[in-house]
C-alpha cells in the first residue's frame, strides 16, 4: 500500500511538472512513469503465478514442549515476486483463529510461526490463498494453494495409579504340535516324544531321559481401554497414562490392542507410532479412517482400563475376560 500511494503522489507530481512545463524532459519523466504499471505486471505476473509455499510441523509435540510451523516459498521463474500475503486459518480443541502476515520472496525464504503446546491434543493449520505482490509493488494477486499441516499435542507420560495389574514380562506356554523354537523347556521324556527333542548332556548328568519342549508366546489378547474424557485436564490425564502403558508393554515387546469410549474402534499396536496414529485420528474426528483390525481374538483375556481416577480405590477390577 505504502508503494503505491508514493506512486500516485509521484506520478500526480509528474503530471503537473508537465502541465507547468511542458519541455520534452518533463514528458519523458511522465511517459516513463505511465509505463511502469505496465511494465510491473507484465514483468511480474509470471512469477505471481507461480508462486507457491510449503507448510511444515512436527508430527507430534510433547506438551510444553516448542515447536514451529515452517512456512517456505518456492521460486520456479526468473522474476518472482517481491514478497507475499498470507492468511493462515488455525484450528484447535473448540477454537479456530486466523493469522495475516507477511513472508519475503526470496528463493526459499522460511518463515518460523511458534505452535501453541499448552495443552493436548491436535492443532490442524490450513492456507487457501496467498497474494502475492508485483516487484515494484503496484498490484497484488490473489493465488490459491491450498496446503495443510496438522501436529498432535500429546502430555508426556503418567504412570497410572494401579502398576500392579499389569504383566511384567512375557508368559511363554508349549508350542503346540512340537517343533524347533529357540525358547524351550526341560521336562521330563513321555511316551511319544520325538527322539532328537532329547536333550542328552542334561540326561547323562541326571541319569535320566530329559526332553527340550519348546516354548512359544501365546497370542497376545490384551486390551487397554481408554475411557472417554469430558475435559481437557482428564484428556491430559487419560492420554498421558495410556502413553505410559503403550510404552511400558512394547519394551517388554507385547503388543497390545486400543480402545478409546464404549464406540471407538480397537486397533493394534506394535510400535508407538501405531499409538500416536490412533491418537490422531480420534482427537481429530477421523476416526472412522482408520482401518480395522482384520482379525479380534474371540475374547481378551486381559483387560486393564485407564481412567482419570485421581486415588486408588480398593476392589477394582483390572484383569477381566470379555
Amino acid at each position: 500500500m505504502a508503494r503505491r500511494i508514493i506512486y500516485i503522489l509521484a506520478l500526480t507530481s509528474a503530471l503537473c511538472f508537465y502541465a507547468l512545463y511542458p519541455y520534452w524532459f518533463a514528458g519523458y519523466l511522465l511517459f516513463v512513469l505511465v509505463l511502469l504499471t505496465p511494465f510491473d505486471l507484465i514483468l511480474g505476473l509470471p512469477g505471481m503465478l507461480a508462486r507457491k509455499v510449503a507448510l511444515a510441523c512436527p508430527g507430534m509435540l510433547d506438551q510444553g514442549m516448542d515447536g514451529t510451523l515452517t512456512i517456505t516459498t518456492l521460486v520456479s521463474r526468473p522474476f518472482p515476486a517481491r514478497c507475499i500475503k498470507l492468511r493462515l486459518r488455525e484450528t484447535g480443541d473448540g477454537f479456530t483463529a486466523t493469522r495475516c502476515f507477511k513472508c519475503g520472496a526470496g528463493k526459499g525464504a522460511r518463515y518460523e510461526l511458534p505452535i501453541d503446546t499448552a495443552h493436548s491434543g491436535v492443532l490442524s493449520f490450513k492456507l487457501k490463498h496467498i497474494w502475492t505482490v508485483s516487484p515494484l509493488g503496484l498490484f497484488s494477486l490473489p493465488v490459491r494453494v491450498n496446503r495443510k499441516a496438522s501436529v498432535l499435542i500429546m502430555p508426556a507420560p503418567i504412570k497410572p495409579l494401579r502398576v500392579a495389574a499389569l504383566p511384567r514380562g512375557v508368559v511363554f506356554c508349549p508350542k503346540p504340535g512340537g517343533g524347533f523354537s529357540e525358547d524351550y523347556d526341560l521336562r521330563p521324556y513321555r511316551h511319544g516324544d520325538l527322539i532328537r527333542n532329547i536333550h542328552w548332556k542334561v540326561s547323562a548328568k541326571v541319569d535320566a531321559l530329559v526332553t527340550k519342549e519348546p516354548l512359544v508366546p501365546p497370542p497376545h489378547s490384551r486390551l487397554v481401554q481408554a475411557i472417554q474424557w469430558d475435559t481437557a485436564r482428564e484428556r491430559d490425564l487419560i492420554l498421558g497414562r495410556l502413553r505410559w502403558i503403550s510404552d511400558y508393554l512394547l519394551k517388554w515387546e507385547m503388543p497390545f490392542y486400543v480402545k478409546i469410549g464404549d464406540d471407538g474402534p480397537i486397533v493394534e499396536v506394535d510400535d508407538p507410532a501405531d499409538l500416536t496414529n490412533y491418537i490422531f485420528h480420534v482427537l481429530n474426528g477421523t476416526s472412522r479412517m482408520l482401518t480395522a483390525c482384520a482379525s479380534l481374538p474371540p475374547r481378551f483375556a486381559w483387560v486393564y482400563r485407564v481412567d482419570a481416577r485421581e486415588t486408588e480405590e480398593t476392589g477394582t477390577e483390572e484383569k477381566k475376560a470379555v
